[in-house]
């Protein structure tokens, strides 16, 4: 009579335990062969296995921050009169401005309409942080990268988190390490910049908001609340399209949990980012009434910024403005043909699991809407890129990811095929004609504006210049050392019932088509100099 087969335990075997078989009345021992997609698990698995545990994803993120912070050292001794060297010394002018007089972020002091003109946009938390290192000793441009800098890795960091707690270790490092890379990444990890400050608050919104969202983290619940309130402030036109992930987290719990377990959870979790909304209403209210006061401001209302902002409807339907934008993202970010966004849309299509793909869609979402809304900035601006970079590289590393676990080859393959895909998208980047400028910007620094050494050396020390035909350009009054009046209209208006015309001793011309004398009182007249463009100014 052959022996009854002995039945596996209820109990989880222990490490050290055989698996489970069954035998025949033979005695034979059997084993129930593997599928197809059960090798390909195995094979993928044992792949990434180097990335699984959480301390080896985390000292590859580290190493890739350090050699990402290693390689920008040298461009923290670079001067701010490179790509978009307007935007970049405006923000570093109120940080100076801040360091010099006292930090009061309830004024925003621009020197450039005016000694005292006072021209709030975002708030400015950040300038007043780098206030701090300004005063604790580090030159002006030096503080301002090295704060832009910290806010780069921290963003990075942040990325990893929630990449990791989503899409899994493997795709948090390469995130990590497309953001510290790519042509976009070099270029703009270390400029004078909010934006990459936005993009970090906007992180910790997510994380914090989705970790309540998951496991009910009441101190989660209050950072992410906190940062969002902070997102919307320091800059409102980054953190719109990040809560797109907030809503991804919330459909994500009302899957799990339905609606009765989760509208106390949704509630909660609205209260960061409805207080941001109406703390943001209430600064641009707050802006608009400053900057309304005075004439020469008045052209950076939101009122007057609509179409700067949105767009016309003639622009949206015209094909060159979206060229523009995805060529920049071609030729800097997603490589040629756009192959690495190629691959994160078929992840977010394929992936087998509903809550992978409906992830995979969020980061999209956020790197399409941001341009949809605020489509003439993303035109006029490329580093308005830097708003949606990490969701972009997110994107593309869970996409690369996946597709890399979903071949069927052999593990030796599927690396050669990593290294493959990752040499054309660096090759193709910084080839192409936007990844080379970005990279050789990077690599050398450019020397401070020939006007501004001018302006430094033949106008009398602490006396404002009064500049017209520039438009409103910070860069050549911030490191002239001056204040100023800058005009960009045909002649001054009713400029000098406000401000004192005895204080400014010179005039600088940009455009020989203009008369320096439309820009003067009557009594005040400008004298020439040897040089051309710069005038004496003498009462009469």
């Amino acid at each position: 009579m052959s022996a009854r087969p002995r039945r596996c335990s209820a109990s989880p075997p222990t490490p050290r335990s055989r698996r489970c078989s069954t035998r025949s009345s033979r005695g034979s021992r059997t084993r129930s062969p593997k599928g197809p997609s059960e090798v390909s698990t195995g094979l993928a698995a044992r792949s990434w296995a180097f990335l699984t545990s959480p301390r080896a994803t985390w000292w590859l993120v580290g190493a890739l921050v350090a050699v990402g912070s290693l390689i920008r050292i040298p461009q923290l001794g670079h001067t701010l009169a490179e790509a978009y060297a307007f935007r970049q010394t405006q923000t570093a002018f109120v940080a100076r401005e801040y360091s010099e007089h006292g930090i009061d972020l309830f004024r925003t002091p621009l020197p450039v309409f005016g000694p005292d003109a006072d021209v709030p946009m975002e708030f400015p938390l950040w300038q007043g942080i780098a206030a701090l290192f300004m005063m604790a000793g580090q030159p002006a441009d030096v503080a301002v990268r090295t704060l832009a800098l910290l806010s780069f890795q921290l963003c990075a960091v942040l990325l990893a988190v929630l990449v990791r707690r989503w899409h899994g270790a493997a795709a948090a490092v390469v995130s990590v390490g497309l953001l510290q890379f790519l042509p976009f990444g070099l270029l703009w990890g270390a400029a004078s910049l909010i934006d990459f400050f936005s993009v970090a608050l906007s992180l910790l919104m997510v994380i914090g908001i989705d970790a309540w969202f998951e496991r009910r983290h009441l101190p989660w619940l209050a950072v992410g609340s906190a940062a969002a309130v902070l997102a919307f402030l320091v800059k409102v036109t980054t953190v719109p399209s990040w809560g797109l992930l907030l809503v991804v987290s919330l459909v994500l719990m009302l899957r799990a949990r339905g609606w009765v377990g989760s509208w106390r959870r949704l509630l909660a979790g609205l209260i960061g980012p409805v207080a941001g909304f109406a703390a943001a209403l209430a600064w641009t209210a707050y802006a608009d009434a400053v900057k309304r006061a005075e004439p020469l401001t008045q052209f950076l209302t939101s009122s007057q910024l609509r179409d700067w902002n949105f767009g016309t409807l003639s622009q949206r339907v015209e094909a060159d403005g979206y060229w523009t934008i995805l060529g920049r993202l071609a030729g800097e970010i997603a490589g040629p043909m756009l192959f690495g966004l190629a691959i994160a849309v078929a992840a977010a299509i394929f992936q087998s699991r509903f809550e992978d793909r409906l992830r995979s869609l969020g980061w999209l979402l956020v790197a399409v809407s941001a341009p949809l809304v605020f489509f003439n900035l993303y035109v006029v601006h490329s580093y308005y890129l830097i708003a949606i970079y990490p969701a972009i590289v997110a994107a593309m590393a869970v996409g690369g990811v996946w597709l890399l676990r979903t071949l069927r080859v052999q593990r030796w393959q599927r690396v050669a095929l990593a290294a493959l895909a990752t040499g054309v998208l660096f090759a193709g980047t910084v080839l192409s004609p936007q990844g080379h400028a970005n990279v050789a910007q990077w690599a050398r620094g450019n020397a401070e504006p020939a006007l501004s050494r001018l302006l430094a050396e033949r106008t009398p020390e602490g006396s404002p210049v009064i500049i017209v035909g520039c438009d409103w350009d910070p860069s050549f009054l911030y490191y002239a050392q001056r204040a100023g009046m800058m005009f960009r209209g045909s002649d001054a208006g009713d400029t000098w019932s406000r401000h004192d015309i005895g204080a400014y001793a010179a005039l600088y011309n940009c455009r020989p088509d203009l008369d320096p004398a439309d820009y003067l009182p009557a009594g005040v007249v400008a004298v020439g100099t040897d040089d051309p463009g710069l005038y004496r100014l003498e009462q009469r």
